[in-house]
């Protein structure tokens, strides 16, 4: 002090706008004060050098940057002269030094100004920091004023009436004011609890009635926005009398938004699980049932309550209960576990269930959150497939026997009739006998065809799928067409031109179909002896190859060309058996190929045999395939 009797001396250090504010501010509040003005932090050390120490200055207020110098540089200076000369930072809009920064340095005070209004502000802190320093007596009030304004809530005192005597900042902040506008003030939300609570509160503490008065309440602030406020109020008491109220209060409105956002989150969780059709469990590390489902209260019959009261080894008929723990204790961190198990219901009835398992965070708990879905109706149907598929495997075991009693015995045993009825023929010299020995030998050699069929029948049905391959056309066509001039002599078997070199996607029944469809045409036929044509030719589609066989018979009526191809399906007065078309149409089918009936000109029919080639057709010599007659 430089007189004794209380005038404060101070040193602004800014440039001439911001401590021309500083200085008139602090004049309005403080009479009684000293104070020098400098525009760089050398000529304030300056000045704090040559202060003598009756006439010293009782606070430093410095701009954000002091000339080349900025406020942290010119406090460092400072402290380096008087460790406990308060120093006051007023910062700029656009200043660099950051609070933070400032109060780790050790700065007494930091202000942001960004308004002329917001110097008042600063020239309250110059008082209340000279105060606090010691360097001045001590006004009560201003150590009152110090304590409201650190503290982190919004804290205030109020009269009797209402008004606000004291505030802090953060509580100022909220009214979107100054601490000194606010002074004098009455309170928004004294008003409010007064028109919300029955019986006066406000009143009743100051009557001594109650000791203190909480709750939250709904505040409208001056810019018309709405915010929830958390609050407590307390009496003061100065000698045994109640002469205003200390007031704490909490903005919570971002606290219960949150609360709301988790509270509906939650809600519609549940709604959404509820919503399943599979049961959705929530399980600890201790097997114990948190959160269930409404699927799983009405598939096991139990209460909800009951569910959250059991663990998972009260429901789980599938596992022991070591099995089940192990699986909930041993869940992936980053992934899903899955497994199959069966729930017991209230009522004993057991339920086949597959599982899907996943750690998840429920109510700031790591816990398992597990999907059981009901397979009951699945699993019948995979018994039912194994029973099918066990009686397919004995079928096809059957057929395997059957078709090698055909192949081998009956086969072996036509063939044996067929060539004694040749050599029988030689010793007949009887006309009508040797027809009925003629007639002997054609149907022992039909009877041998029908063994074949019925073996390629057997073959293709005891075949799961079938895997094509490059079969070579020509050599294929020409074993059938040969295998059939042997069988049947009488028969004139030619070939329209020559068959091209290709090889076509089928696999190693290839000749059945080619057998058949020439037996077919020599069989539909009055001729004694039968013609049948044959010829290949290119499809429109260019990677597709048209096999040909033409009869002269009694051909087939329009009516008819779709359904001859059915099994058990039979031709006029036809002496065959049915499965010969309907292996024909199967075998070509698989191969991706195509097979339909057309009329043959003058009489007769043309049955057709669109094959795939392979890569456009090559020549047989460039592949090769094992065939078969």
């Amino acid at each position: 002090m430089n007189d004794g009797v209380g005038t404060m001396r101070l040193l602004v250090a800014a440039d001439s706008g911001v401590a021309a504010a500083v200085t008139e501010a602090v004049r309005r509040r403080l009479p009684r004060v000293d104070i020098e003005e400098v525009r760089t932090a050398a000529a304030g050390l300056t000045l704090l050098d040559d202060a003598d120490a009756d006439a010293g200055f009782d606070c430093v207020v410095s701009a954000d940057d002091v000339g080349a110098t900025d406020a942290l540089e010119f406090l460092a200076a400072v402290r380096k002269r008087d460790a406990a000369l308060p120093f006051l930072v007023v910062a700029g809009g656009d200043c660099e030094v950051t609070a933070s920064d400032a109060l780790d340095a050790g700065v007494t005070d930091y202000v942001r100004v960004r308004g002329p209004e917001r110097y008042d502000e600063v020239a309250a802190r110059v008082e209340r920091t000279v105060a606090a320093s010691g360097r001045r007596p001590v006004d009560p009030s201003l150590v009152y004023e110090r304590v409201f304004e650190q503290i982190l809530e919004g804290a205030c005192l109020y009269d009797r009436d209402g008004r606000f005597i004291l505030v802090s900042d953060l509580l100022a902040g909220l009214y979107g004011a100054t601490p000194a506008e606010l002074e004098g003030e009455r309170s928004r939300l004294v008003e409010t609890i007064r028109e919300e609570r029955p019986g006066d509160p406000y009143q009743r503490l100051l009557d001594g009635e109650t000791d203190s008065l909480e709750g939250e309440t709904e505040l409208v602030t001056p810019d018309g926005e709405s915010r929830i406020l958390s609050y407590r109020f307390a009496p003061l008491r100065m000698a045994g009398e109640v002469v205003g109220v200390i007031g704490v209060s909490r903005d919570v409105t971002e606290r219960q938004e949150r609360e709301q956002k988790l509270k509906r989150a939650r809600e519609e969780y549940q709604e959404l699980i509820d919503g399943m059709n599979d049961t959705v469990w929530v399980i600890d590390i201790d097997s114990h049932i948190l959160a269930v489902n409404e699927t799983a209260v009405e598939l096991l019959g139990y209460s909800r309550d009951e569910l959250l009261s059991m663990t998972v080894h009260d429901i789980d008929a599938g596992l022991s209960d070591d099995e089940a723990s192990a699986l909930v204790t041993q869940m992936p961190t980053d992934g899903t576990q899955v497994f199959e198990t069966v729930h017991r219901a209230k009522d004993g009835r057991e339920i086949p269930v597959e599982i899907s398992s996943s750690l998840v965070t429920y109510r700031g708990e790591t816990v398992v959150l597990s999907v059981a879905r009901d397979i009951t109706t699945r699993k019948r149907y995979e018994a039912e497939l194994r029973e099918q598929n066990r009686l397919l495997e004995t079928q096809r075991d059957e057929l395997g026997v059957l078709n090698q009693v055909v192949r081998h015995d009956v086969r072996n045993d036509l063939q044996l009739v067929t060539a004694y009825a040749e050599l029988l023929a030689e010793y007949v010299d009887d006309g009508d006998a040797r027809e009925y020995v003629e007639i002997v030998r054609r149907r022992a050699n039909h009877a041998v065809e029908l063994t074949k069929t019925a073996r390629d029948m057997a073959e293709m049905m005891s075949t799961r799928g079938v895997e094509t391959k490059p079969v070579p056309l020509r050599e294929v066509l020409d074993a059938e067409i040969a295998s059939v001039r042997d069988m049947a002599p009488d028969a004139n078997v030619a070939v329209d031109g020559e068959v091209p070199p290709v090889t076509v996607l089928a696999d190693d029944m290839l000749g059945s179909v080619f057998r058949n469809l020439l037996m077919n045409a020599i069989q539909h036929t009055d001729e004694d002896e039968p013609t049948v044509d044959v010829s290949v030719t290119h499809a429109e589609r260019e990677d597709r190859v048209v096999v040909r066989v033409a009869d002269d018979g009694r051909g087939v009526p329009d009516e008819r060309k779709d359904a001859i191809f059915a099994k058990d399906e039979k031709g006029l007065e036809s002496r065959g058996t049915g499965l010969g078309l309907y292996l024909v149409q199967s075998l070509v089918e698989k191969y991706g190929g195509d097979v339909w009936v057309e009329d043959n000109d003058p009489s007769g029919s043309v049955f057709a045999v669109e094959l795939r080639l392979v890569d456009g057709g090559q020549s047989d010599s460039d592949q090769s395939s094992p065939t078969r007659s």
